[in-house]
């Protein structure tokens, strides 16, 4: 199994570096996230009002999800954000998403949503992952 990620010279670079252009993954097996919320194993929502502080916990949640799966973050290749203010999600959420990945950005799209499921969520992160 490879992942190959590509940022081809003739397209526009990722914005602020966040994400990968072209991700292209021969062999493995698919490991589906459902979106993945900022709660705590009691299901109590961490950091109400806080982005970075939910994007963290979200992240946290993702790699635990990951594990389960016996898959790590270098493994993602596809990830979609769903914020309630992108501004803020990209000025307090995308540095924490930046540093969990590292060099290994998985491929993204970020959403604007009206709201989540819960009117404290700020933000919801759905992922997929490749693994041998």
């Amino acid at each position: 199994m490879t992942i190959e990620r590509i940022n081809p010279t003739d397209v526009y670079e990722p914005n602020k570096d966040i994400y990968t252009q072209v991700i292209k993954a021969t062999g493995g097996t698919n490991v589906l996230l459902a979106g993945i919320v900022p709660f705590d194993t009691d299901k109590n929502i961490v950091g109400i009002g806080d982005m970075k502080a939910q994007v963290q916990q979200v992240l946290r949640n993702i790699e635990r999800a990951l594990a389960a799966a016996e898959a790590t973050p270098s493994d993602v290749v596809r990830i979609n954000a769903l914020a309630t203010d992108v501004d803020l999600y990209i000025e307090e959420g995308a540095p924490q998403v930046i540093e969990f990945f590292g060099n290994t950005k998985p491929t993204s799209t970020t959403y604007e949503v009206r709201r989540l499921v819960h009117p404290d969520w700020l933000i919801e992160i759905e992922a997929t992952a490749i693994i041998d």
